[in-house]
């Protein structure tokens, strides 16, 4: 158990946050492929070890070099993160947008019901009991306060169960408090489904270009792109070019290289 005393300055500086990013889910995904349970993250378990069997022979998956305070300090994992590019990319838009949802559920139960109700609404193992926070977890028991710095409250997809990351665990910025966010049997059900929206827009565009175009959903220059989806530079510029007179790429120049970004009807195609 641990036990976290908030002090008035504290709550006065509680902020709640969507994600820690793409780079923090895809280090807590790792840990979750491995289990055998019936949850939420049924069906994106099945899909991966199926995805990730058909490309280790050629692209060997590794599991995350860099510690996880070391991931807060990176918006994305590498390019050449296999289990990044299988396992959660494809679906980041859609975690996202459930994680945003449940941000705004948290500042709805604020305006309503203040700090208290918040703290003892987001998750089953936190409980709130002036002047101490008290979080059921794996985690080593402990006594801690923030010292008057405050707390940012964060959801996770893939955090198996809710975590302070703190000076104890050698992060230097304020402390973070993540909690497992498990979604409703339906909006789990349609986080992993696409299989056939996938199939469709590869018979629209080829799969090639398909893939040029997921690519995309970050920022990227033509070479970027090319080592992402596996082609070389020129037959990346060609495809890029296609979809920019589609409408669904946009491109402009930085420090002499073509950047590409998608553009909303772009956007729109991948769903």
């Amino acid at each position: 158990m641990l036990e976290l005393r908030l002090g008035v300055e504290d709550l006065a500086r509680v902020r709640i946050i969507d994600t820690l990013g793409m780079a923090f889910e895809t280090h807590m995904a790792w840990g979750r492929l491995g289990e055998q349970r019936r949850d939420a993250l049924t069906e994106w378990r099945r899909t991966i070890r199926y995805r990730l069997r058909r490309v280790s022979a050629s692209h060997p998956v590794t599991e995350p070099a860099a510690s996880l305070v070391e991931t807060l300090t990176s918006p994305l994992p590498p390019d050449t993160d296999t289990f990044h590019t299988v396992a959660v990319e494809p679906f980041w838009d859609r975690i996202q947008r459930l994680l945003k949802a449940e941000r705004d559920a948290a500042g709805r139960a604020m305006l309503a019901g203040g700090m208290e109700q918040v703290l003892n609404s987001r998750h089953d193992a936190i409980r709130w009991d002036a002047p101490v926070l008290r979080v059921d977890t794996a985690q080593p028991s402990r006594r801690s306060s923030p010292g008057g710095r405050g707390v940012t409250l964060v959801p996770s997809l893939f955090a198996p169960h809710p975590l302070l990351i703190d000076d104890r665990m050698g992060w230097p910025g304020l402390p973070i408090l993540v909690y497992d966010f498990t979604p409703d049997a339906e909006t789990a059900a349609s986080l992993w489904q696409g299989g056939e929206g996938e199939s469709a827009l590869h018979a629209l565009l080829g799969r090639t270009r398909a893939d040029v175009l997921a690519a995309l959903r970050e920022t990227r220059s033509t070479g970027q792109v090319a080592d992402r989806v596996r082609i070389s530079s020129p037959s990346a510029s060609k495809h890029l070019t296609v979809l920019r007179r589609a409408g669904f790429v946009t491109t402009e120049r930085q420090q002499n290289q073509a950047v590409h970004s998608l553009t909303p009807l772009g956007e729109t195609i991948l769903g």
